[in-house]
């Protein structure tokens, strides 16, 4: 139950920075637009490269590594990716930064499918659809709140009225979210899996 906490608690807290810097929010595009001037053709080009990048590391890269290396690993190598993806477009000091930045969405395509497989594991087979909707709801919930939230920061911190110069703090912000979800994956242990556990104990019953 608490492992299971933990892992409600890191999906929530990577989704909300991941949507807040992967998917075209507002905040992100403000904040390129006003930071660099970018452009439609240059979003687009920054979304082609997260996609072919993200589909190259999951057909080819993820399938290897989740066998040699295991889900829990290879979801802490994802978020800390994410967490150094974010802190780049925070304090890029260059219109070629978030072109370079893009390339982290190799590793950060790991997250969500391990996320998944862990919970998949840590219920039984009657219960999967209810894990997976759990984790959908998060994930629906972050993808409403965080440009709620993340879009009047960031217009705020582009703006003259700002507190302090800082015009990526939003973006930093997300990032932080992204930095609490790696340290919660420490703590967050994947469980065997259920059907394994029922197995053995109706064997032992047996015996």
């Amino acid at each position: 139950m608490e492992n299971s906490i933990y892992t409600i608690i890191t999906v929530w807290h990577f989704q909300y920075g991941h949507k807040v810097i992967t998917v075209p929010s507002m905040g992100w595009v403000y904040y390129l637009k006003a930071r660099f001037h970018f452009d439609k053709n240059q979003f687009a080009d920054i979304l082609l490269i997260c996609g072919i990048a993200g589909a190259t590391s999951q057909m080819l890269f993820m399938p290897i590594l989740a066998t040699a290396v295991g889900e829990e690993k290879l979801l802490r190598v994802g978020l800390f990716a994410c967490c150094a993806h974010t802190f780049l477009y925070c304090i890029a000091w260059s219109s070629a930064v978030p072109y370079i930045a893009s390339m982290f969405a190799f590793f950060t395509v790991f997250t969500t499918p391990c996320i998944g497989s862990i919970v998949s594991k840590q219920v039984g087979a009657d219960e999967q659809g209810k894990a997976q909707g759990c984790i959908s709801g998060i994930r629906s919930f972050a993808s409403v709140l965080s440009p709620l939230a993340m879009t009047p920061l960031t217009a705020l911190f582009l703006s003259e009225r700002a507190p302090f110069p800082f015009p990526g703090f939003s973006i930093m912000c997300a990032g932080f979210a992204s930095l609490i979800a790696f340290g919660q994956s420490f703590v967050m242990r994947a469980a065997p899996p259920i059907s394994t556990l029922k197995a053995s104990s109706s064997n032992y019953v047996q015996v």
